[in-house]
């Protein structure tokens, strides 16, 4: 080739290298849809009741996070075309490389839901629909059993952290009215849902959406491990829900406050109770629960709690949440495989003996048959009930409540 043509090709290489070179990018010809983010005090999100703190106490700007399974949170928009991001916002910096795995949360988005999705990062939403209208639930699912509950100055590490939820620029949110009625669903590993898929198969779960089909929000207050007297998680992490010792006959006895969690939400001193010492679902006043429903006692008698000690504590327990929700309908269960089942039917007797005017504190037994149902071949699952289990005996739950007056439409 000769030294004109050597010359020619140099020239022809060069205005095409410069020519790719001046081409617009793929992402920069197609650049992404504007967005704005939704953030965590924007009254559109509405938070599960007593399972949330955030940035401020139990509110701020900046972010929430809980440790309890069965969490949630709302929100709901509409949009004028079709829509293009929803991203759940997510600071994982709280993990601290502690964590030996993330939280996982099932998110239900315009009646499509996806389960199982791990926390380490943002989330963008990818089912939703083609319609103006929608909707979208997040559930906290699981998380492994320790490093959830925290100390004082430093919170949990195993939890999550919501910092807010990303939507296209001209979605209009449409604000929540804040609910004044809620249950409180309060328990161990069986209430949290161990031994499932996730707290979504638990009966509190069933429960919790049965009593949102009739207006109310509910909270699961639920530690695995733990009982009246037992810490839950481990090492230790949790306080035992009331904590009574050196009683005699189930009378008397001296209450460790720092030892109980009945009135905290975490280790971090967040407390559960107004400023009045009523049980709060958002930190303000005129926020009590209407109904608190307790399965405590497995924990009890499998690490043999002193039975004295465990009878004051079941019948102190009532008395200091009628106090501290003095209209709440206050409901205690017999644990489904009838663990600590004489010991709690004396507290409750106790505790209708002292207080024979209140009329709104109930004892729901499931009985001998939901016993032998879980020592059976499987089929409810033995002492966590699988999925089948804890459906049936959220449908006997509630039945129970109904024979009782405890549910009733339009309460």
């Amino acid at each position: 080739m000769s030294t004109r043509h050597q010359c020619i090709v140099a020239v022809l290489f060069a205005a095409i290298a410069l020519t790719l070179i001046c081409l617009p990018s793929r992402a920069s010809a197609e650049p992404e849809s504007p967005v704005k983010t939704i953030h965590v005090d924007d009254p559109a999100i509405t938070f599960s009741p007593g399972n949330w703190t955030g940035d401020s106490g139990r509110g701020g700007a900046i972010y929430r996070q809980t440790w309890y399974p069965g969490a949630y949170f709302r929100l709901e928009w509409t949009t004028t075309g079709k829509p293009n991001r929803v991203r759940i916002k997510l600071d994982p910096s709280v993990y601290g490389g502690v964590v030996k795995q993330t939280p996982r949360i099932t998110y239900v988005v315009d009646g499509r839901s996806r389960v199982d999705v791990p926390c380490d990062g943002d989330i963008d939403v990818t089912e939703v629909s083609p319609y103006r209208e929608h909707k979208l639930a997040v559930y906290f699912q699981t998380s492994l059993q320790s490093e959830r509950w925290g100390t004082t100055n430093s919170g949990g590490h195993n939890v999550v952290r919501v910092t807010g939820v990303e939507l296209d620029a001209d979605a209009a949110t449409v604000p929540q009215i804040q609910p004044l009625k809620w249950i409180l669903e309060v328990g161990d590993s069986i209430t949290e849902g161990s031994g499932t898929t996730g707290n979504l198969d638990a009966y509190s779960y069933f429960v919790g959406q049965a009593f949102r089909s009739l207006g109310y929000e509910y909270c699961v207050s639920a530690c695995g491990w733990s009982g009246w007297l037992q810490y839950g998680d481990r090492p230790k992490d949790v306080p035992p829900y009331y904590f009574v010792s050196g009683s005699s006959n189930g009378e008397h006895g001296l209450y460790d406050a720092v030892q109980s969690r009945w009135d905290k939400i975490d280790g971090n001193d967040h407390s559960l109770l107004d400023i009045t010492g009523h049980i709060s679902g958002y930190g303000g006043k005129g926020q009590e629960p209407s109904l608190i429903l307790i399965n405590y006692g497995t924990n009890d008698a499998f690490y043999q709690s002193n039975l004295s000690d465990l009878q004051a504590s079941i019948t102190q327990a009532l008395e200091a949440l009628r106090i501290a929700a003095p209209n709440a309908k206050l409901v205690l269960m017999i644990p489904f495989e009838q663990f600590s089942a004489p010991t709690i039917k004396k507290a409750f007797a106790a505790y209708q003996t002292r207080h024979s005017t209140d009329h709104a504190t109930y004892l729901i037994d499931l009985g001998p048959e939901a016993e032998s149902a879980l020592r059976g071949e499987g089929y409810y699952g033995g002492v966590h009930p699988n999925m089948r289990g804890h459906a049936v005996f959220a449908a006997r739950i509630l039945a129970a409540m109904a024979a009782k007056g405890i549910l009733r439409p339009g309460d």
